[in-house]
């Protein structure tokens, strides 16, 4: 159990880095961490209904915490920061389960490949809010990523990265967009 920062630091260089076939299985290191060391993201797009918040709890109850919350260590905040399994953390909390410990997988990502990571967990399995996938886009461009690495990332095209920067109503993410001229003005010659 993970009771301190000092305790994850001391252990972080002993994790084995396990590997299946060139995939990276971080799961193989889940650790139980106390919960005031977790910190949700501000950037998460995903949403739960309240009356699923309860089924979550059920579950939880019924099958035990299967999935354990994925977050990336911030040495600036010292604490775990949420990548994926936020509800799972808000559950785990006071007037839910009031949990002590909480299982935590940590990944290795820097800020901008942790809202990517968010993004595609939640893609993978749960129902988005386009304002808030939106907020997400325009953070990542504020980050400094490119359109083509977020379309890569988050598995969608340019056209789509574009319609969410105009849901943002930013120009500024658009200042470093080319465009082309879709038709060019001609004269018309008399007679036509």
């Amino acid at each position: 159990m993970i009771e301190t920062i000092d305790q994850y630091l001391a252990l972080r260089n002993q994790l084995r880095r396990v590997e299946s076939a060139g995939i990276v299985i971080p799961c193989a290191n889940t650790l139980l961490v106390r919960r005031e060391l977790v910190r949700a993201n501000t950037y998460n797009p995903n949403h739960v209904p309240e009356g699923k918040m309860e089924l979550l709890r059920q579950s939880i109850c019924d099958n035990g915490f299967c999935f354990p919350i994925v977050a990336i260590y911030d040495p600036d905040l010292r604490c775990f920061v949420v990548v994926d399994g936020f509800h799972r953390y808000l559950i785990s909390g006071p007037g839910w389960l009031d949990m002590p410990y909480v299982p935590v997988v940590v990944l290795d990502h820097d800020t901008s490949r942790r809202m990517a990571a968010t993004w595609q967990f939640n893609k993978a399995r749960g129902v988005h809010q386009v304002d808030l996938d939106a907020d997400l886009i325009r953070a990542l461009i504020e980050q400094g990523v490119s359109e083509e690495e977020i379309g890569e990332r988050l598995g969608i095209d340019l056209d789509t990265v574009h319609r969410y920067k105009q849901l943002t109503g930013i120009a500024e993410l658009f200042r470093h967009t080319d465009y082309s001229l879709s038709w060019e003005m001609a004269e018309a010659s008399d007679g036509q």
